[in-house]
């Protein structure tokens, strides 16, 4: 095929595939809004009470320069196993308490401001871009599957499916990072007397408020519009013809065509994939747990399509990337099945049940959850106020610009 048909081709077929869509939702309105309301539901009482406070917490973290003390202490570690600087891995701790997208988002804002090298951008999104354990164990394990403890098997092998391709990726770019030269003592006094030049506290707060919001804003978007898109493929029967592709191969693994749908589903936005996955009846808990932990660390279309829009900023290779979330749900459906019978007593006795409860009905987390009205109230005026804020800087900057045009200064 030459090379003007390759581009007619990767011109053509994203417009074709909207336009057939889009058609889609016209001539069903009523299944495209009931759908469009499905994602809604996952984003306003799943997604945004989980993650709002911690991709605040994040943002204010990174620019209060909390980040930089505490990579300076794990660099040694870091170096050794990852190959990355102390200050990149800590967005992999940010990544696994916050989940996606923060770790795609962190990582891409360090190499778009130029702190780190294309090659160790590359192994940094290699590990870093996770979901967190209130979502694996608290939504998937205790809410869909009704069992804490497959959640902690889930979430174990889940971090060590991303551990292992962090480690596949150390020798990316056959880089060699170098030693700052200064001491841990002199890199901490440095970060603090840099302090000086950093803005209000509470200007900070606003920011990563604004951009928080702004953040989850495209989450919903994202979740909602990938919702619809499932259910116009499905009324093309798409859906039904890859269920029936995949079931060849895994139907000699005992996964039945109801199975494969629901597999399909997790594909497209993984928050539904796994709740059909966990009410599929007549299949074994293992395989559905094998297939939903698959679906976890691919993180589907969905989160995929949030993350790249942080990583297509950068230089970074967006294939490579989705090569290593690829790799990331393989090796955590690897882990689950080599250890699924090692904990099998324990799932079955649910004795993890405890600690389930310990975490996600404790007192901080119910308390949170009271107020969560009065703490969305006060994040929406902070973003608000802060959005008022921004338009009047712009606003300045284009009249000033503009008088400068007319020569008025």
């Amino acid at each position: 095929m030459n090379t003007n048909k390759k581009r007619l081709i990767a011109f053509f077929t994203p417009a074709a595939v909207v336009l057939l869509l889009v058609i889609g939702i016209v001539l069903n309105p009523v299944d495209s809004i009931k759908a469009a309301k499905e994602g809604l539901d996952i984003w306003s009482k799943i997604l945004i009470p989980s993650l709002l406070p911690f991709i605040i917490g994040a943002n204010l973290i990174v620019d209060l320069k909390v980040v930089d003390i505490i990579g300076f202490i794990i660099n040694p570690i870091t170096k050794l196993i990852f190959n990355v600087s102390g200050r990149s891995a800590l967005v992999f701790v940010i990544s696994t308490v916050s989940g996606y997208p923060v770790g795609a988002k962190l990582a891409s804002e360090y190499r778009t401001r130029g702190e780190i090298s294309k090659a160790e951008a590359q192994r940094l999104l290699s590990f870093c871009s996770t979901s967190g354990p209130l979502f694996i164990i608290g939504s998937v394990g205790t809410g869909m599957f009704h069992n804490t403890a497959l959640g902690y098997l889930m979430i174990l092998c889940h971090y060590l499916g991303t551990i292992t391709v962090g480690v596949i990726y150390r020798n990316y770019g056959w880089e060699i990072l170098k030693n700052e030269g200064h001491s841990l003592k002199e890199n901490i006094i440095g970060v603090v007397h840099s302090e000086g030049k950093r803005e209000n506290f509470f200007v900070l707060f606003g920011n990563a408020v604004f951009n928080g919001v702004n953040t989850l804003l495209g989450i919903g978007g994202f979740v909602i519009v990938f919702s619809v898109v499932f259910r116009i493929f499905s009324i093309y029967e798409v859906i039904q013809v890859a269920a029936w592709i995949i079931h060849i191969p895994l139907g000699l693994l005992g996964v039945s065509m109801e199975l494969c749908k629901a597999f399909i589903s997790g594909l497209f936005e993984i928050t539904i994939g796994c709740n059909k996955i966990s009410q599929v009846s007549g299949s074994s808990q293992e395989v559905q747990a094998i297939l939903a932990s698959f679906l976890i660390g691919f993180s589907g279309l969905s989160i995929l399509s949030q993350c790249c829009t942080f990583v297509s900023k950068t230089d970074v290779n967006i294939k490579h990337y989705v090569l290593c979330k690829f790799l990331h749900g393989l090796f955590a459906a690897l882990f689950l099945f080599a250890l699924y019978p090692t904990f099998g007593l324990a799932i079955q006795a649910g004795n993890f049940n405890v600690s389930g409860e310990t975490i996600f009905q404790s007192a901080i987390w119910l308390k949170y959850m009271s107020y969560y009205s009065t703490i969305l109230f006060i994040t929406a005026s902070t973003y608000g106020v802060t959005a008022i804020g921004k338009w009047e800087k712009t606003k300045y900057f284009i009249r000033t610009f503009g008088d400068r045009i007319n020569g008025k200064y």
